[in-house]
């Protein structure tokens, strides 16, 4: 196997290194262990040529500097975790390709966690054969993870497939029965879980502790007061919001049914096509918006970022993937998913792909 230099997201983990996931309350944090991917690319033969830095807990909008790395030659693959759609956004801009296999065949142990039911590590490459090579190394079982399905080994790139035989449709998203719900839901369900998993920050047990306190409510506000970005702590309240005891089954509820619904739509859909191409975006203006230093404090207020509603409008796209767990690849301005453990067929499309859609 080549030997790859390997860019990582800053939000996993490797032992005894500082590892921050972007955001001041992990300041001066290092890591006890490593994550499960880090392990199996180093027992590859495999080096670790940088880490990129990412938004709070992989929250930037806009950017992803793994795939910036590629695009710069500083690795030859990345590993990275999308959020909100940046990870297909970022593949566009830098002309790189992004994997993002079926949810569970890529371990999540050592990952700084965002939202739990849909992280999920994909590989950035400038092609396709050295994006499957990586996630050829990384999937496959892992009993530290309780989201792993237990098949042992996958091969990407052995299976014969005759293109030809592949049925493959391009869809508006649109028209999609439940299109309207897709960012809705998302941001939901993205905020509930991802109040849950920052919980753990409170400055008690590792990280950053503010000075200012005289009791132990006092240390635990103050810290995360003075740490979280502006974004942050607007998705952590949305979060707290929607699992409310008042608001559980109007909002959180309503929205894993729907969610449960669009995955039955999909699910139909891939009974009569093999792969189905997708936009990234309803605007191509919305691939690459200009990056101010104070958008990342203030991502809906900063000047020069794009409006928020324009940002929600078009998180349907990226919602589909993630909240169906199906796999896709980000190749040539488009997005083309195939059913559950269908990386293959995927894989199969790259002589196609890869010169044009």
């Amino acid at each position: 196997m080549k030997s790859y230099k390997i860019a990582i997201d800053e939000n996993i983990l490797i032992k005894d290194e500082i590892s921050t996931a972007g955001s001041k309350i992990l300041y001066n944090f290092r890591s006890p262990y490593s994550a499960t991917v880090i392990n199996r690319i180093k027992a590859a033969g495999m080096t670790i040529s940088c880490k990129s830095q990412t938004g709070e807990f992989g929250l930037e909008k806009w950017e992803n500097n793994a795939a910036l790395a590629v695009k710069n030659g500083l690795a030859d693959a990345a590993l990275g975790i999308d959020v909100d759609g940046s990870a297909y956004r970022s593949a566009v801009k830098n002309n790189v390709v992004y994997i993002k296999p079926t949810y569970g065949t890529v371990s999540r142990f050592g990952v700084v966690a965002n939202v739990s039911s849909v992280d999920q590590i994909g590989v950035y490459a400038k092609n396709l054969d050295d994006g499957f090579a990586v996630l050829s190394v990384i999937a496959g079982y892992d009993k530290y993870d309780g989201t792993s399905y237990p098949i042992e080994k996958y091969n990407y790139m052995t299976d014969k497939i005759d293109v030809k035989s592949l049925k493959t449709v391009e869809l508006n998203i649109d028209n999609f029965k439940y299109a309207n719900y897709l960012a809705q839901v998302y941001l939901i369900i993205s905020a509930a879980e991802f109040c849950n998993n920052i919980s753990r920050f409170d400055g008690l047990k590792f990280g950053y502790r503010t000075e200012n306190f005289k009791n132990v409510n006092d240390l635990i506000i103050n810290s995360r007061s003075e740490c979280f970005t502006t974004e942050t702590k607007l998705k952590a309240l949305m979060g707290a919001y929607v699992l409310s005891e008042e608001q559980f089954k109007k909002y959180y509820y309503k929205a894993t049914q729907i969610r449960r619904l669009i995955k039955q739509e999909i699910d139909e859909i891939f009974k009569n096509a093999d792969c189905i191409i997708l936009p990234i975006v309803g605007s191509d203006a919305l691939v690459a918006p200009p990056i101010e230093s104070n958008v990342k404090s203030n991502p809906r207020n900063a000047e020069g970022s794009v409006p928020y509603n324009e940002y929600y409008k078009n998180l349907k796209f990226s919602a589909l993937p993630n909240l169906t767990g199906c796999p896709a690849i980000i190749i040539n301005g488009k997005m083309i998913m195939a059913k559950e453990f269908d990386e293959n067929k995927l894989f199969a499309l790259k002589g196609v792909v890869e010169n044009a859609i």
